[in-house]
């Protein structure tokens, strides 16, 4: 499941969710918005350290773009 499809199918979590992700990236909360809506996508780095966060490979969340 990529990572927009999985941050819309969290109902009551997102909120937490998406401030937990932007602490642990050294983001703001409208760059993870961002990410979810698809407008931009995280750096590598940041990829893999919400990968690791919500227990996800890298490329199951971010696949490559064809």
């Amino acid at each position: 499941m990529v990572f927009t499809d999985y941050m819309k199918n969290l109902p009551n979590q997102q909120q937490e969710t998406i401030k937990k992700l932007a602490e642990i990236t050294v983001s703001t909360p409208a760059a993870v918005y961002r990410w979810i809506n698809g407008q931009s996508r995280p750096a590598p780095i940041k990829q893999k350290i919400i990968a690791e966060y919500l227990g996800k490979s890298i490329e199951e969340l971010f696949p490559t773009e064809q």
